[in-house]
This record gives structure tokens, sequence and C-alpha cells, in this order.
């Protein structure tokens, strides 16, 4: 996966999470971040970083958008199949 696929999201106590740019796009707030035309440094390095969130909330938000994208993907393929 290259760079520019991916984003790195940093918990309160440093601790970074690298994870597809697809995964991180299901958060709207994420999805603003780094798509704005506006001049957030979070578009330019690819970063975000919650100061008020533990790295283990952080690892489950992750977890999140990961599972949200297969089962999105597999919700999509059902309802096209019915």
């Amino acid at each position: 996966m290259r760079k520019e696929d991916t984003v790195k999201l940093i918990s309160a106590e440093g601790f970074e999470f690298v994870i597809s740019k697809e995964a991180a796009m299901v958060s709207q707030t994420i999805r603003n971040m780094l798509t704005s035309p506006g001049s957030f440094a979070e578009a330019q390095h690819g970063e975000v970083t919650f100061p008020e969130i533990s790295t283990t909330i952080l690892e489950k938000i992750c977890q999140y958008f990961h599972w949200s994208l297969q089962y999105a993907s597999c919700h999509m393929t059902a309802i096209a199949k019915f």
C-alpha cells in the first residue's frame, strides 16, 4: 500500500495507527479534514491527532472503520443480489 493511500491517526498518548485512507473516510469528520479545500494540516500530512482519545479507544475506532467497510460492501452485495 502506498503512503498516499494511508492515514496516520494519533492517540492522546502518541500511539500511531496507520490505516487505509478508505477506512478512515468512514468518519465524516476525518473525511472533511482530509478532503476539504481549506488548508487543514491533516490534509497536507495525512495525519490526524486526537489529543482527547486514548490509545485503547482509538484502536476500537480503527477496528470499527475496517468492520464498517467490510459490512457495507457485504450489505451492498446482498442488496444487489436481491
